[in-house]
């Protein structure tokens, strides 16, 4: 697994590539949640056969933390680098949480360089924080581990300052390539789904090429509470995009 930098103007994006293109199979490209650094991708990145790529945005895990430029605009801009770098064409790309809002917005500008698109958890909203974001975040514990190991207070702030709500809904219907949306089935779980019911028939309906997958026992957070069948859902997207790719001629 390769471990390097790539630079975005002052910013350094961490970024971890595993696997071999090939022309059979398009990379995946990971975009995680908010808090998420590329590391928390480590199980695709073993676990798939095809060539992934994960980055770290601004203010998380290895990457380097401007005082400024948080808003959709600029992640947008840490993925631009992270593609322009690795080179990815007819590539997939996967956004959990947060990161989907990220992965959306992305993708209604650049599906003709694409292949395919997962969606995970997250309904088609870039959301603006609200009263308390900072304090919230600042003092979460996941799995034992506080968020601020993987995030830094000031991006979080950078968030609350300068993010802007983005609704997507209205241009779903533009997204031509094929999509799946992972939701999270089990109403006890410890975080549950954040996709409600009218936004996943929202994504079925509106999208041409759209499958929801549903996951019994996870809540919101799916790659976790059910990662083996996470992983293969994944493989299976991936693997069937490239099948049918090749059978086109294309």
């Amino acid at each position: 697994m390769k471990s390097f930098f790539v630079h975005n103007g002052g910013v350094a994006v961490h970024v971890l590539d595993n696997g071999v293109e090939s022309p059979a199979t398009p990379s995946l490209l990971v975009v995680g949640g908010l808090w998420e650094p590329a590391e928390r991708a480590i199980p695709l990145l073993s676990g798939l056969r095809s060539h992934t790529v994960a980055l770290s945005f601004r203010g998380r895990g290895l990457s380097s933390t401007p005082p400024a430029g948080y808003d959709l605009a600029d992640h947008l801009s840490d993925i631009h680098a992270v593609v322009q770098h690795c080179g990815l064409r007819e590539y997939c790309v996967l956004g959990f949480s947060r990161g989907a809002s990220y992965a959306l917005g992305w993708t209604l500008e650049h599906q003709r360089e694409m292949r395919g698109l997962i969606l995970v958890d997250q309904p088609p909203v870039h959301q603006r924080p609200g009263p308390g974001y900072v304090e919230f975040w600042s003092n979460l514990v996941y799995l034992g581990v506080p968020v601020l190991n993987f995030m830094r207070r000031a991006a979080l702030e950078g968030l609350e300052r300068e993010a802007m709500a983005v609704d997507f809904s209205a241009r779903l219907s533009e997204l031509q390539i094929p999509v799946t949306v992972f939701v999270g089935r089990n109403a006890g779980a410890g975080i549950p789904s954040d996709l409600p019911d009218d936004a996943v028939k929202l994504y079925a309906r509106t999208i041409p090429s759209c499958r929801i997958v549903e996951f019994p026992r996870s809540g919101h957070m799916i790659p976790d509470e059910e990662q083996e069948r996470y992983i293969a859902a994944v493989a299976a997207f991936v693997e069937k995009v490239g099948r049918n790719h090749s059978g086109r001629g294309i």
